[in-house]
């Protein structure tokens, strides 16, 4: 008979398929409609409709290839698969490329020093940035901006990624940096996500000796914080 640990192990692995197939449904189901629709009517089709077709196949793609990205590397991080690579590099240069990959359509500020070296795993702390900043877009209006702020004291750097939502309340703190959370804000109830972007980020700053949590801005939105030691433990 398996064990209790053996049991909890298999209802993860049975959590992390239904998650995995509930949101790549979405995208192949899209794919699908958009594909059928293209070749039903393609001679009638001028170049840019063909085009917009075909734009619109990539982007449903793309998300269901994150969808996949982001529930391999939640298991790999919940299992205590993962190991930092850690070597001196530019954080500002990471925070700023995260930044413009995530946020394609808002107008995104960052106070910053020009350079800010720290000992870091590039690609994962790349992802947890880009992880908040897809968070911040996602759970405020459309079109409202993204500020950043990148700085350095005794105790190490912070990242700061503040939106303009509606914030997060006191109680739900915890919770949102679970595994498949599944709360939403009011007003973005619909909006989809695997519901892993703040697990990941909280579990790539402890995995460099930090920790991610969110804290209150005096303007209101989200203010999501990551610290980071600057040098690697001996």
């Amino acid at each position: 008979m398996p064990g209790d640990e053996e049991r909890d192990l298999a209802d993860d692995r049975a959590e992390l398929v239904a998650k995995l197939a509930h949101e790549v449904r979405g995208p192949v189901s899209t794919i699908r409609g958009i594909a059928t629709t293209a070749l039903a009517h393609y001679e009638a089709l001028s170049d840019d409709e063909r085009r917009e077709f075909l734009g619109l196949i990539r982007h449903e793609a793309e998300r269901m290839e994150r969808t996949v990205e982001q529930i391999a590397l939640a298991l790999r991080l919940d299992a205590d698969a993962v190991r930092p690579h850690r070597r001196p590099h530019d954080l500002i240069e990471v925070v700023r490329a995260a930044a413009v990959a995530g946020a394609t359509d808002r107008e995104v500020t960052i106070d910053s020093p020009d350079q800010l070296v720290a000992s870091i795993d590039v690609t994962l702390v790349s992802r947890a940035v880009r992880e908040l900043v897809d968070n911040a877009v996602a759970f405020s209006p459309d079109g409202s901006p993204i500020a950043i702020r990148v700085a350095a004291d005794d105790g190490g750097i912070s990242i700061e990624i503040r939106d303009a939502g509606p914030g997060i309340p006191a109680d739900r703190r915890a919770s949102v940096f679970e595994r498949f959370t599944e709360w939403r804000p009011s007003g973005y109830e619909d909006r989809a996500g695997t519901g892993l972007g703040l697990f990941i980020s909280r579990a790539v700053a402890r995995l460099h000796g930090g920790e991610a949590s969110i804290i209150d801005h005096p303007e209101g939105g989200t203010m999501l914080s990551v610290r980071l030691p600057r040098e690697a433990d001996p």
